[in-house]
């Protein structure tokens, strides 16, 4: 599952049985949870990138220590208003080194 909104998170959290296997979080606004592991699959089984200029974590953001998943790299970006661009880090997830790290997760292996 790769989900960038609350709602697939959520249904994670509160359904032991879906068959969901890996989550993914891309600059996510924070998930509804405090811990990966109450997401309902192991949490070495949860990925999480946010830019560092992508000014979207509202909850627990899912990239620090304390949350519990594994963290993988993205570019910085650009940040807001750089260059006219309200929100530019927020497409640093598409660039080659995150995409290779996708590649890995949803092919089974790490990023």
């Amino acid at each position: 599952m790769i989900d960038r909104n609350v709602r697939g998170l959520l249904a994670l959290s509160m359904h032991v049985d879906l068959p969901v296997d890996s989550a993914i979080m891309l600059g996510s606004p924070g998930v509804g949870v405090d811990h990966a592991k109450d997401l309902n699959i192991p949490p070495d089984r949860i990925f999480a990138a946010t830019a560092d200029h992508d000014l979207i974590v509202h909850g627990t953001d899912p990239t620090t220590d304390d949350f519990g998943g594994q963290v993988f790299e993205v570019p910085d970006g650009k940040w807001p208003v750089e260059d006219w661009e309200m929100m530019p880090a927020h497409s640093q997830y598409w660039d080659d080194k995150p995409l290779r790290s996708l590649a890995g997760i949803v092919t089974g292996g790490k990023p």
